[in-house]
């Protein structure tokens, strides 16, 4: 065939077939999405835009050259996606960190934290702010730790959900830190919203505990009436009951562990926990704190979830008295580890305070039974007595407040019956009873969301 087009694209042009090379396009692009779906972590892409999904495989492309490189960006996820992603981080060399987009993540809250294009910003989308502790003021900039981390009050910016975030160094980061809590969905545990890496540290974001912990308010207020004993002790068992019916054992049951709301307490920090294969887990290492620790852990030979019921007793042992077991009898200065102590003598009844009503001191006896196999299970104690007393003895106790809401009435009820105590009727007098020791939670709140503009206080809705 005698051409006449001396130039090449000409000549391409004039004998091109247009649906051919379209067949092509189509099916590059479906070679590349397929290598793109085997390359990275799967996340749910529910609910996301075309823009967003798109972003997202251009930042998981810079982190290309490392397992799950595709995870760039953040990402709204289900549970199974968390948890990749953070064995994820957990398993990354020191050296693999450098080469990280800066913000990567993923988000099980959909409703309330805003994630836009790919991108959950620090201090643009969600604001951190020193958390100003519940019941005192020790001064400005002050963050309270936890294990190998600091937790910081959250709001995020679109939605004014309020959260607590808690920062931990990538060298310090565990997977554990996040997987029983993001796995077991419990009123009475607080509930894990996301996890970000940004700027080399992990934040996880989780419900806030306004009320500060058990431990900020013993050592800001003093010992603990007994009917927020009471209460507290009721809501922990509830959290217990649940994770031992999974045979999850916390192996940290402390006052700084478990945090106050308005109308309920949680479990928080579960970076020791386990969940059982067999009837008796056997560790590798101590696991716990040592005051609040039961004999059959000091042994290091076995034991179960009966555990965490003995280390709920010595806590409300600190309730009671202000002060965990052991230490007023054995100084910490002159016995710098309590375990050949606790091997010893446990169980610590001699600390349980002398003001001690019959019916929780029958409580404590069941919960602190040195033989686990004898020692009462969370489900037999939530049926006790002691956390069920008559409305005549105590205060319904449905939260901090109301309990101390019905103990005032009850004083401003007596005292009206003597006309000779109209002086005498303050709510915070030196000489009243339920009342000598200050720090209602509902007070506390208030100054709290004095704490920044932007935090305008607790939502109606959210807290009651």
């Amino acid at each position: 065939m005698d051409y006449k087009y001396d130039d090449g694209i000409e000549l391409l042009l004039a004998h091109m077939n247009i649906e051919d090379i379209i067949n092509a396009a189509e099916s590059l692009y479906q070679i590349r999405e397929e290598e793109a779906e085997e390359g990275g972590l799967s996340f749910e892409e529910e609910g996301l835009s075309q823009e967003e999904m798109d972003e997202n495989d251009e930042a998981g492309e810079s982190g290309a050259e490392h397992k799950g490189g595709g995870a760039g960006g953040v990402r709204y996820g289900t549970v199974a996606d968390l948890l990749s992603f953070v064995n994820l981080l957990s398993s990354m060399q020191v050296a693999a960190l450098q080469h990280l987009p800066r913000e990567m993540g993923v988000l099980l809250n959909k409703k309330d934290m805003a994630v836009k294009k790919g991108r959950y910003q620090i201090d643009t989308d969600v604001l951190l702010f020193p958390w100003k502790l519940t019941y005192k003021n020790p001064g400005c900039g002050l963050v309270p730790k936890g294990s190998f981390g600091k937790v910081h009050l959250a709001q995020d910016r679109a939605t004014r959900k309020r959260m607590a975030c808690k920062l931990i160094p990538m060298e310090n980061f565990k997977a554990a830190d996040v997987e029983f809590q993001a796995r077991f969905r419990h009123e009475n545990i607080a509930e894990l919203y996301g996890a970000l890496l940004w700027d080399q540290s992990v934040h996880l974001f989780m419900e806030a505990g306004e009320g500060g912990s058990v431990l900020e308010k013993l050592d800001s207020c003093g010992p603990m009436r007994e009917f927020e004993i009471i209460w507290v002790t009721k809501q922990v068992l509830r959290g217990l009951e649940y994770l031992h019916s999974h045979n999850v054992i916390h192996h940290d049951i402390k006052p700084s562990n478990i945090v106050l709301m308005t109308d309920k307490a949680v479990l928080v920090d579960f970076g020791l926990t386990v969940q059982m294969t067999e009837d008796i887990y056997i560790p590798r290492d101590l696991r716990g704190t040592e005051m609040y620790m039961s004999p059959e852990v000091v042994l290091c030979r076995g034991h179960d979830t009966k555990t965490d019921i003995y280390s709920l007793g010595t806590t409300i042992i600190h309730m009671q008295t202000g002060s965990p077991p052991w230490v007023r009898r054995y100084p910490r200065t002159a016995y710098p580890s309590y375990l050949y102590i606790i091997h010893k003598q446990a169980p610590p009844m001699e600390d349980i305070a002398e003001d001690c009503s019959l019916a929780m001191r029958s409580f404590l006896e069941r919960a602190l039974e040195r033989n686990p196999a004898l020692r009462s299970s969370a489900s037999e104690l939530l049926k006790d007595e002691a956390i069920n007393p008559p409305k005549e003895d105590q205060p319904r106790c449905w939260s901090l407040d109301s309990a101390l809401e019905e103990a005032t009435h009850a004083m401003l009820r007596q005292q009206s019956q003597h006309h000779d105590t109209t002086q005498e009727s303050s709510l915070y007098s030196e000489d009243s009873g339920h009342m000598r020791r200050k720090g209602s939670l509902y007070i506390d709140l208030g100054a709290l969301s004095g704490r920044c503009k932007l935090v305008a206080g607790p939502p109606t809705s959210e807290y009651g």
